[in-house]
């Protein structure tokens, strides 16, 4: 198997709830609920982030093994990192802090999947006050991991069936097939780079003109009910943190 699997952190087109949020509402809520993870004193507070993970997941409507399978390496990083946690701290708080980081993680994929690529441009342009210039390098570093991903694996395929492949044989033999596949990566993404610039030299971009949106961002009444529920659960976490 040759894929690497990259393109299953991408945007998943559903009708649903969280979907139709306004993405400057997500991102802020990413960052209340990276908070109130951070901040969460023990087990029972932390479950108030788990309640709202929880029904994110199943308001966007997407399969709970998209997700599972999107957070695969980012669980493997966490847990080496509990692991080697455990040698410096108890148990139960390393434990505390690996659930932190969790929620985190998965809270993050909710937003990806659930947020197109140009929307969450015009989220960090609006909500956040990015710069052009910044945005546009965030989106064009987004929209470039899936395409490298499939260049990687048709370089993968095609270079195994020559003989060069770096699944099999000794750990020396693997670092020098990869040479054979890193090198014509490189040149892609440098042609493609290339040809973007272009692309965009030729439509006249320029990142100092003011811009105009066919659908500019809007808060909905959706918008006011998710809020609302926010706040809600902002005023149970700050009692549970006081009285637990």
């Amino acid at each position: 198997m040759y894929t690497l699997g990259i393109t299953k952190g991408k945007y998943e087109n559903r009708i649903s709830f969280v979907h139709m949020l306004d993405t400057r509402l997500k991102i802020y809520t990413l960052t209340l609920y990276f908070l109130m993870c951070l901040f969460a004193k023990n087990y029972i507070v932390l479950l108030v982030p788990f309640v709202i993970l929880a029904a994110g997941m199943i308001a966007s409507k997407v399969n709970l093994t998209s997700y599972l399978l999107s957070a695969k390496r980012v669980m493997i990083i966490l847990f080496a990192g509990f692991l080697i946690n455990l040698l410096v701290a108890p148990f139960l708080k390393a434990l505390l802090l690996f659930l932190k980081f969790c929620l985190m993680a998965f809270m993050s994929i909710v937003l990806l999947k659930t947020t197109s690529t140009g929307d969450l441009l015009r989220g960090m342009k609006k909500g956040l006050y990015v710069r052009e210039e910044t945005a546009m390098t965030m989106t064009v570093a987004l929209l470039f991991l899936p395409l490298l991903g499939n260049e990687m694996n048709e370089i993968r395929v095609a270079q195994a069936a020559r003989g060069a492949d770096v699944t099999v044989g000794s750990m020396k033999m693997r670092l020098k097939n990869s040479i054979s596949v890193i090198v014509p990566l490189f040149r892609r993404t440098f042609d493609k780079a290339e040809k973007m610039a272009d692309a965009m030299d030729i439509r006249c971009y320029d990142s100092s003109a003011p811009r105009t949106e066919v659908d500019p961002l809007k808060y909905s009444k959706n918008d006011v009910f998710f809020s609302l529920l926010l706040i809600i659960m902002i005023v149970v976490y700050t009692n549970m943190s006081i009285w637990i």
